[in-house]
């Protein structure tokens, strides 16, 4: 009868292969319930012995699952003849199989695996150990490297995917986390955590797989040998748009109604200034909410006789200057600069706690946004602050000017490496600008 060898499993519902083998009836009793390590690829896992022992080969590749699976299954065997071995020499012929102390598993599996692909190997049990890299491990040690090379709010929308990651994923080592533990991830963020599959695509995905993409890389390391996000994506509902996202006439006028009507308020000068003065600048320049509540006094100033406000804090993380629009410099927004305190224009930073993740310009932002929609009972389809980026492109598109220079103004990024040396100057923005029509209101 011709020998059976053992052979990888597939699993029907993932094509993941595992490694599944039953374990001997005469050593059951001795190791059932106990922690065995087995080399998987340069990786070790841990595996509780049942009447089945049963561990991922964290690949859906059959040649790579056929290499891994020998040597996982070799060191498996040789647990298992040492188990008897320990328990011929420790217990008397007609005595039971009883074992005193565990198996040192490492050592048997370092023999198993061939010499040229030697695996890293840990202690048995399921707790982490001091070589373990968790998702928060991980993530902190990308911060540490992007914190020069990445904007601070790229990092901090990083950190919040990987909150609920690392939660999820419980103290596991990154290194045995599968395609298919990113993808049970994704949906418990979508049915357990109320995410929508469109944000977890677009932000979850996308951070932990940059994250991960860079632990694959010579930066990272080689930690991991692939990407195990690339490919994981939900299925995204067809969306039903209900409106354009620009304002609509009746909206702008409402807006900059409601901002032109704001007065000066003692108790909290700065939150009455960002009501007064911020959709007003994003209605002449379609910038970002939270690059104008971070404008300083030193920001509006005049260069070669333009008066010009400097973006230094902007979400691709390059500053940009934008010149002002007369219609501006006549409501007043240089007399109310100049009586301004030195500092921020739009916050006051004594106000606000040093403890918070979130920024207080961005914090301020976002209390504008909401005072907009409050007050003006804005249509839920827009969005109160970023709709005037939308609403400024094709305005000034309307305008006729050019692309380039809308993008410039806008802080958008060039559609073409060509463009990147066509950096257009102070003297043609201002003369954009002054070809944007003004908002009569």
């Amino acid at each position: 009868m011709p020998l059976r060898v053992a052979r990888p499993w597939k699993d029907p519902k993932t094509g993941v292969f595992h490694l599944r083998q039953r374990t001997p009836r005469d050593i059951l009793p001795s190791l059932r319930g106990q922690s065995v390590t087995l080399p998987v690829g340069r990786l070790r896992i841990s595996v509780t012995v049942g009447v089945i022992v049963q561990v991922s080969l964290r690949t859906k590749e059959p040649s790579q699952a056929r290499i891994w699976h020998s040597v996982a299954d070799g060191a498996l065997k040789l647990i298992w003849q040492a188990r008897r071995n320990e328990s011929d020499r420790s217990a008397p012929t007609d005595a039971p199989v009883m074992i005193k102390e565990p198996v040192t598993q490492a050592a048997l599996a370092v023999e198993a695996c061939p010499e040229h692909r030697p695996p890293e190997l840990a202690p048995a049990g399921n707790e982490p150990n001091a070589g373990t890299v968790t998702a928060g491990t991980l993530f902190e040690r990308w911060s540490a490297y992007s914190e020069d090379k990445k904007a601070p709010n790229t990092i901090k929308r990083y950190r919040g995917s990987f909150r609920s990651f690392e939660a999820f994923t419980k103290g596991r080592d990154v290194r045995t986390l599968t395609a298919d533990d990113l993808y049970a991830w994704a949906e418990h963020r979508r049915d357990v955590e109320g995410v929508t599959a469109r944000a977890i695509n677009k932000n979850d995905m996308v951070a932990v797989g940059s994250v991960m993409g860079w632990a694959a890389s010579r930066q990272g390391k080689k930690l991991l040998s692939d990407n195990p996000v690339r490919g994981v994506r939900l299925d995204e509902p067809r969306r039903v748009v209900e409106r354009e996202r620009t304002f609509r006439e009746q909206e702008v006028a409402a807006i900059l109604s409601a901002a032109s009507a704001v007065k000066p308020d003692e108790e909290n000068p700065t939150f009455a200034a960002a009501r007064r003065w911020c959709p007003w600048l994003a209605a002449y320049s379609g910038a970002r909410i939270a690059e104008l509540t971070h404008l300083e006094k030193r920001d509006i100033r005049t260069e070669a006789g333009i008066v010009v406000m400097d973006l230094r804090v902007t979400k691709t993380g390059e500053p940009r200057t934008v010149p002002l629009h007369a219609h501006l410099i006549e409501l007043g927004l240089l007399a109310f600069v100049a009586a301004s305190a030195p500092g921020p224009l739009f916050y006051d930073p004594k106000r606000h706690g040093k403890a918070s993740s979130t920024s207080p310009a961005e914090l301020r932002g976002h209390k504008v946004g909401k005072w907009v929609r409050a007050t003006v009972n804005l249509d839920p389809g827009v969005d109160p602050n970023h709709g005037w980026r939308h609403t400024f492109k094709p305005r000034a598109l309307g305008a006729g000017i050019e692309e380039r220079l809308r993008d410039a103004i806008t802080g958008h990024r060039v559609a073409s490496v060509g463009r990147r040396y066509e950096t257009p100057s102070l003297s043609m923005l201002s003369r954009a600008i002054e070809h944007f029509p003004r908002y009569n209101v």
